[in-house]
């Protein structure tokens, strides 16, 4: 799946410039000014704006625009300046966090270089509707009211005695239809018809053209968010979360009021504040038993309207430990006082005997160390943990639950 379209690849915090050339791909005039609207229309979630720049903020993904790919990547560790690692990491941690299948990253690291992010998602869309069609296309019982010339279904009177006064020959009816023209069919179809207005690789768009023409034609659908929820809270098609999941990003992150030239704005991106306390949290649990209890701690109320809530809490038979996540670099093993007083408020509300700052180190391990505060009614220890998330490949690590839980114990 060779995509030809230029892919301008940054990291997360970094800012382009306008008449900006990265790896020899030219950020310009025109692409700033459909920034400057999504930015507007976002309320400025996802970067900053600045004088002729965009100032990325800790939002990884990409945002498609026209011809243009902006492919924003983790980074960790200035020593490291390899797209493609970075790259690779992105992906397995959102297949880890099963946001992207596995097998849908392709097979082998040469196949992998040619593949834009966005393609990966788009394919797995289009997988998922190609074994919908082989399977067979989902049918259900519509109840349907025609007025026609012959009695089939259940009379409405009301409305028979309103529109047939002068048409004897009329029977205004109510009538279940097996039919293909239902929710989860019209979200899928819009979702292909979103596809059908964006640039994609060539292999894509052939694979979209063949599956567009077997999809039935059906009547257009003015979808709303809650529709997704609708339907992955139903019985019907607790098989198909995944195609729904898709269908759901591929709509609610296409602008159809932000163009440049004859194509809209895609957007797809992930908080990695986010992603590293799933990957995290994922990592702890399977390492969870009979004396080890892993969880994320529901909101809870704090003061008036404001909650707290800890990303992971970690339970075994004599203590509780509270784990706050940070995607950062620490410099100099110098946590903020913001993050050191968070810290020790979830510790004092949920009765825990230490509280962990844990962040991702690249290569080279930084030594672990715990304090504890100058607290004189209840003993709680902070403690600094870096964790190296790559291996001597350069790969996300899969198997960092164990090494978590003996460098807080060991502390």
């Amino acid at each position: 799946m060779q995509s030809t379209t230029p892919i301008l690849q940054v990291y997360e915090h970094q800012t382009i410039k306008v008449q900006e050339g990265v790896n020899g791909v030219v950020f310009t005039k025109t692409m700033w000014e459909a920034l400057a609207k999504y930015h507007t229309q976002h309320k400025g979630k996802y970067y900053q704006l600045t004088f002729n720049g965009i100032q990325f903020k800790q939002y990884v993904g990409i945002i498609q625009i026209g011809e243009l790919i902006i492919e924003i990547l983790p980074k960790i560790d200035r020593s490291i300046d390899s797209t493609h690692t970075w790259q690779k990491v992105l992906i397995a941690m959102l297949q880890y966090c099963q946001l992207l299948r596995p097998e849908s990253a392709g097979v082998g690291q040469v196949q992998l270089k040619s593949h834009a992010l966005l393609d990966l998602f788009f394919n797995l869309f289009l997988e998922e509707v190609q074994q919908l069609i082989r399977e067979g296309l989902l049918k259900k019982y519509i109840a349907k009211e025609q007025n026609n010339q012959q009695l089939k279904g259940q009379l409405v009177l009301p409305k028979h005695l309103r529109y047939n006064q002068r048409h004897p020959e009329r029977f205004y009816t109510r009538q279940l239809v097996f039919e293909e023209a239902h929710l989860f069919n019209q979200i899928i179809q819009e979702a292909l018809n979103v596809l059908q207005q964006l640039p994609l690789a060539t292999s894509l768009k052939n694979k979209l053209q063949h599956l567009y023409h077997q999809f039935p034609t059906l009547p257009p659908y003015q979808w709303q968010a809650q529709d997704f929820d609708i339907l992955l809270n139903h019985p019907d098609y607790h098989s198909q979360h995944t195609i729904i999941e898709l269908a759901r990003l591929i709509l609610l992150n296409f602008s159809t009021d932000i163009r440049y030239g004859r194509h809209h704005l895609f957007a797809l991106l992930f908080d990695m504040n986010v992603l590293f306390e799933e990957y995290i949290f994922r990592q702890l649990q399977l390492e969870a038993g009979a004396t080890l209890k892993v969880s994320r701690q529901r909101r809870v109320p704090f003061w008036r309207r404001s909650s707290i809530r800890p990303d992971i809490v970690i339970e075994t038979d004599q203590d509780r430990y509270i784990i706050d996540t940070k995607w950062k670099a620490l410099p100099a093993s110098n946590p903020s006082i913001e993050d050191l007083k968070q810290l020790y408020i979830y510790c004092r509300y949920f009765k825990a005997s230490k509280g962990i700052l844990l962040y991702p180190s690249a290569n080279q391990q930084a030594p672990s160390h715990s304090l504890p505060f100058l607290d004189e009614d209840q003993a709680i220890d902070a403690q600094l943990l870096f964790i190296t998330v790559l291996d001597e490949n350069g790969n996300l690590k899969n198997k960092l639950g164990q090494e978590i839980l003996d460098s807080i114990k060991g502390e």
